[in-house]
């Protein structure tokens, strides 16, 4: 059942293959977290982002299990980060916890222009 929900500035270029993003970002989950694939899902969501420096955010929220632990989850994050920001060229924020969980996992990736 994860459910990632990634809030992507609208000048952010549209001109890239949303649903290849989406497949390697789908297989992370699927790795990362033992996910079965056909219960993932992602929503992509345009809007604006103003103030921050960071133009894209993302929700990642799954039911606990015993396999996904603190590292797994941050792996996971920094792996989808790491799709993000080589493809979009921005700055990352990526959130991630699971339903039952008191706190999240949280990861800011700042975009460096290589």
């Amino acid at each position: 059942m994860p459910s990632l929900i990634l809030y992507v500035d609208e000048n952010i270029n549209e001109n890239l293959d949303l649903q290849n993003i989406e497949k390697n970002i789908i297989e992370i989950i699927v790795k990362e977290l033992e996910a079965n694939k056909e219960t993932c899902q992602v929503v992509w969501i345009k809007t604006k982002i103003l103030s921050s420096d960071y133009k894209i955010f993302g929700e990642l929220k799954f039911r606990l299990k015993e396999s996904r632990n603190k590292n797994k989850k941050e792996n996971c994050l920094k792996k989808i980060g790491n799709v993000l920001d080589s493809n979009f060229k921005v700055s990352v924020r990526l959130r991630a916890f699971s339903i039952e969980d008191a706190s999240i996992t949280a990861l800011d990736l700042k975009y460096e222009n290589k």
